[in-house]
């Protein structure tokens, strides 16, 4: 692991898979506000590092709060769209428009 020159921090490398860019701007949205809430360095690289480690795949992992409420809606229906064959393209297309609330809302399950 390499170190930031600015902060002294140490750099995270990122994995090499195509969700790693978005679970990374996910962890910096949650350490943000965990820095706003007080959490202690401890706590934030424990944050940031369960959701570099995160699997999509595992909804029960999800939080059920207010917060992650569509999310966890849209992880949902993706999982469901890719069971049933859809393709990638289509996947990715029903879980942004379930985030977004972009969808027709006609569900089949």
């Amino acid at each position: 692991m390499h170190t930031n020159k600015e902060t002294g921090h140490p750099k995270y490398e990122l994995p090499d898979n195509p969700h790693a860019k978005h679970r990374y701007a996910s962890a910096m949205k949650h350490v943000e506000a965990a820095k706003a809430a007080g959490k202690t360095s401890e706590e934030i690289h424990e944050i940031f590092h369960k959701i570099m480690a995160f699997d999509p795949m595992n909804i029960e992992s999800i939080p059920t709060d207010e917060a992650h409420k569509k999310y966890r809606s849209a992880v949902i229906h993706a999982k469901k769209a890719m069971e049933s064959g859809k393709s990638s393209e289509e996947v990715h297309k029903i879980f942004q428009d379930v985030l977004a609330s972009t969808g027709t809302g006609h569900c089949k399950h």
